[in-house]
């Protein structure tokens, strides 16, 4: 005996199919959503933006002011 041979009939062949079916488009959906949502992208960015404008007042706090020009602030962008 070289190999397992089984045999299926067509209700079983259509159950399993159909199955794999049902279970690829349960899956598609909870991809999609897990792709289409970017709040976790806005948050971190963000938190990044947050801690780089602490560190820089920071440092800007700690430098002396005397002597040098004043400089503008740069305008700022909302990304949404």
């Amino acid at each position: 005996m070289e190999g397992i041979i089984i045999h299926i009939g067509w209700e079983y062949f259509i159950g399993l199919l159909s199955a794999l079916v049902a279970m690829a488009w349960y899956s598609n959906g909870r991809f999609t959503a897990l792709e289409t949502s970017m709040d976790w992208l806005k948050k971190m960015l963000l938190e990044l933006k947050k801690s780089i404008d602490e560190v820089n007042a920071n440092t800007d706090a700690e430098k002396p002011r005397e002597g040098k020009a004043e400089r503008r602030p740069l305008k700022q962008q909302t990304l949404w």
